[in-house]
């Protein structure tokens, strides 16, 4: 086994203390594999619909057997980077299990998906994990593969879905979703809404606010920002009500011809703040936010937020992430590097890494029966629970940034 899947493991002993020892290979069809560009785009999967179709009763399907799980992933080409990632992390929670399922992997992005397919099947497998993109997904499961598969994307919610085909993957949704429900948990209902324009942005507002409504809050104002602009105070004045009590300070200033105290008012109704940033952003928002009315207000983020430098902006905010990054992020640091020695860093391809550890363990569990409706998986990724539904949903950690690093919200 490469050195990086070691490591990914010893990250996973140091943060979660979780690490058995490796087992016995019986059959692993890891081929050398060219090593992933370093600058090659990540790919994240699309979004969970809010709502999936049930899985259809399988019928006539084959009963699982001494076959391998079958890992379909562009390791060549464009995704060749996320694709290895994802790898590792299967690989890597193979050696992990005191008995494992065999794993045999499949270069897609060499053969093409259907090729792949074919190898797989010819090699009698007895699940699939992949494909990476949403386009493969879409592309298998209009095969009706009589195999189960766990797609590491999501397809459209309208899509035809066969049985026993299961979608999992990360999204930000996911993290706004969770904002959500954490909030509502505290009692908080009405928030404002200020995200990135764009795309990513839109995805995530409609997520929040649709699981907020689901508690039966609201979204009372929204409004989108443009990355990397410094002052974005009128922007946000009329996001927290203030517009108009800007409008009068002006009004006065110009009656009286002197300096007149501003004391900015938020509208009442706000309960929180829901801002997802990257740090940088946020950094130059924050300020903004608590000058106009927000200072006392929960302020909740996505995982983007988090650079890992805590500095006096930044505390109190809160997010939610997979458990593996909020436990490597709290780890001494010697520690940290021990365990991350040969392993590429960044953080994306340690989520990854999680995500695949977490796919091969879901697989293990639906091959030896252990799941049904209500099952809890304690992942890497999340606490992931087995549902009617297609979308295998990940329940994250909600934190605060505190001054001494991440903390768990009481």
């Amino acid at each position: 086994m490469r050195v990086h899947q070691w490591a990914l493991i010893a990250l996973v002993a140091v943060t979660l203390g979780a690490c058995s020892a490796p087992a016995r290979v019986s059959r692993i069809g890891t081929a050398p594999l060219p090593p992933a560009p370093v600058n090659a785009p990540v790919a994240l999967p699309t979004a969970a619909p809010a709502s999936t179709p049930e899985r259809p009763t399988p019928e006539n399907f084959a009963v699982p057997h001494s076959g391998p799980i079958a890992v379909l992933l562009p390791l060549t080409g464009a995704l060749a980077a996320p694709a290895g990632a994802l790898r590792d992390g299967i690989i890597g929670a193979y050696f992990d299990q005191p008995y494992a399922q065999g794993v045999q992997v499949y270069d897609s992005g060499a053969d093409g998906l259907l090729e792949a397919y074919a190898r797989a099947r010819a090699d009698d497998a007895a699940l699939i994990i992949g494909p990476l993109t949403k386009d493969d997904a879409s592309l298998l499961a209009a095969q009706t593969p009589r195999i189960p598969v766990i797609a590491l994307n999501y397809l459209d919610a309208a899509a035809p879905l066969p049985a026993d085909f299961y979608q999992f993957g990360l999204a930000p949704e996911d993290e706004a979703r969770a904002a959500a429900d954490d909030a509502a948990a505290r009692g908080l209902r009405n928030a404002v809404a200020l995200v990135p324009e764009g795309d990513w942005g839109a995805r995530v507002l409609d997520a929040f606010a649709e699981r907020l409504q689901q508690w039966q809050g609201q979204v009372v104002a929204a409004a989108r920002y443009r990355p990397g602009v410094s002052d974005q105070s009128k922007l946000v004045a009329q996001l927290m009500g203030g517009g108009a009590a800007q409008a009068r300070h002006r009004d006065l200033l110009a009656a009286l011809g002197e300096r007149v105290e501003f004391d900015a008012q938020r509208r009442g109704d706000i309960e929180f703040v829901f801002m997802p940033a990257r740090a940088a952003d946020a950094r130059m928002l924050l300020p903004q936010l608590r000058f106009h009315g927000a200072v006392g207000l929960p302020h909740y983020a996505t995982a983007l937020v988090y650079d890992g430098q805590i500095d006096r902006e930044l505390v109190t905010l809160r997010f939610c992430d997979m458990p593996l990054m909020i436990a490597a992020a709290n780890t001494a640091p010697g520690q940290q590097r021990a365990a991350l020695q040969g392993l590429p860093q960044t953080a994306q391809a340690l989520r990854l890494a999680a995500l695949g550890a977490d796919a091969y363990r879901l697989a293990s569990a639906r091959l030896e029966h252990r799941l049904q409706a209500g099952s809890v998986i304690d992942g890497l990724s999340g606490t992931l629970e087995w549902t009617s539904n297609s979308a295998i949903p990940r329940k994250l950690d909600c934190v605060q940034i505190q001054r001494e690093g991440l903390r768990a919200l009481p």
